[in-house]
């Protein structure tokens, strides 16, 4: 364990060591500005605070340059020489401004030698947030969440000063092409109509699901979660209001399709009943390991990032946003804006699909029309800017169950923002105690059933003398 570490020394194993550090690239780059001012510039990029550069002596040069160019002042040796005569003590002389041109041979190379500081600074600032790392590990010293957080703090807070490395043109149509032959981009919803309408999702981009409570929102992303499986997707649920318990029972209940919800969260199970959950579970286990993975532990965006970087999945599903804690924010609206953006980050970076939940305002319900619009989304506009696709879904029969117009067995989804296609409301029959969603829907609302095989025939026809039409069991 390193014993002592500060801007300049490292202590390592009783060797005292420099920190990285280039003199000649500092002091050539400081050079380079003298002889050629308009070059500050281009430098200002490499250094966006005066610590990138390692010796005082450059920092206090590079200081006064940036006081000339502020002022609008050309930046020689003879103007920084006229600040520095004001100042008491200096380190900086006459002489060594002198030296600085004389080693100069060409400024064609500025920009290496800009490199090459800008990577001695990120070498020193890595090594001191390893050490803080460690210590803080051996010494069980900080919140594991906190360790988390100053992780990734400090690896976004690294990645925004490395200069982007920006793809040539080819690059982007070789990488367009691929793309189109390879669909690598592309994840349906999995729902026929949904696809048609909404073009899929696009990896980087990010689908909403808002609705008020009991609205079947997060019953519609179970039924996602089973989609995107089927694919041979990757799917990482983030369960925020739920346990990853609850959220398999519905799972288990929708990949049965003969199981109760209610029966199976209040343990209302009969002999037959225990034998289709075996059966069913078998089946999840060989159909979903290594492909689901659930997290209902992480309470803000950087366990919800260290949950990405450990299962590199293809889709992230997060129920619901709202429940994310953000330090720092005394205005909810602020937090979600920077959750949505860090989202859209995280989207582009691990070139992933997120589908966020998120809740809908109060208000929609004192409304005279409760069909959800834009202006319901809870505490924050960001959601409707950022998002490529904002679904709502609205279950009539939940706000109007004597008069509504579908009635119990179907439910609305409705396209308010879709980037490649058009907003419109889709009707889907709707079974809640089945959890589950389906797009056969007939004039009474029961679904309509093709069988492709004997063996399906057969097992429909169980199916349909089990069923109770009264309760849609």
């Amino acid at each position: 364990m390193p014993g002592i570490i500060n801007k300049k020394i490292l202590k390592v194993e009783q060797q005292i060591v420099a920190q990285p550090h280039s003199r000649e690239a500092e002091e050539a780059i400081l050079g380079c500005v003298l002889i050629k001012s308009e070059l500050f510039g281009e430098v200002k990029e490499f250094i966006p605070k005066r610590e990138v550069f390692y010796y005082d002596t450059s920092q206090i040069v590079w200081d006064k340059m940036k006081s000339l160019a502020k002022n609008h002042k050309e930046i020689d040796p003879i103007s920084i020489l006229a600040i520095l005569n004001k100042e008491e003590k200096t380190k900086v002389t006459g002489y060594y401004l002198t030296g600085l041109c004389a080693n100069i041979a060409t400024t064609a190379t500025i920009q290496t030698y800009c490199n090459i500081v800008l990577e001695k600074y990120l070498q020193r600032e890595l090594i001191a947030a390893t050490y803080k790392i460690q210590k803080s590990a051996f010494e069980n010293n900080e919140e594991f969440d906190s360790l988390l957080k100053f992780i990734k703090k400090t690896t976004d807070e690294l990645t925004s000063l490395t200069p982007s490395k920006d793809p040539t043109l080819d690059q982007i149509v070789n990488q367009t092409i691929e793309s189109i032959e390879t669909s690598g981009n592309y994840v349906k919803f999995g729902f026929r109509k949904l696809d048609n309408l909404a073009g899929g999702m696009t990896k980087g981009e990010i689908t909403v699901i808002a609705g008020r409570p009991s609205h079947g929102k997060t019953t519609f992303a179970v039924n996602l979660v089973k989609k995107f499986i089927d694919q041979g997707l990757r799917v990482l649920c983030i369960n925020r209001e739920m346990t990853n318990i609850e959220m398999m029972k519905k799972l288990i209940v929708l990949e049965s399709g003969k199981l109760s919800y209610s029966d199976v969260r209040m343990n209302n199970m009969n002999d037959q009943s225990y034998e289709e959950l075996v059966s069913v579970n078998e089946k999840i286990v060989d159909k979903y390991t290594n492909r689901l993975f659930m997290c209902d532990t992480a309470r803000d965006l950087a366990a919800s990032t260290a949950q990405i970087m450990k299962h590199s999945p293809d889709v992230v599903i997060d129920d619901y946003i709202q429940l994310i804690k953000m330090d720092g924010y005394d205005q909810r609206r602020f937090e979600l804006e920077t959750v949505m953006n860090e989202y859209k980050w995280l989207a582009k970076t691990y070139k992933i699909v997120p589908v966020l939940i998120s809740q809908l305002n109060r208000d929609i319900e004192k409304r005279i029309d409760p069909v959800p619009k834009m202006s319901d989304l809870a505490e924050s506009g960001s959601i409707e800017q950022v998002a490529e696709n904002v679904l709502f879904v609205y279950y009539d029969y939940k706000v109007n169950y004597e008069e509504s117009e579908t009635g119990k067995d179907q439910i609305q989804i409705v396209a308010a923002k879709v980037r490649y296609g058009e907003n419109r409301k889709l009707l889907f029959g709707f079974n809640g105690d089945r959890v589950l969603f389906h797009e056969n829907v007939s004039s009474n609302g029961h679904p309509i059933v093709v069988a492709e095989n004997d063996e399906e025939i057969k097992d429909m026809l169980t199916r349909v003398k089990q069923m109770d039409f009264t309760t849609g069991k």
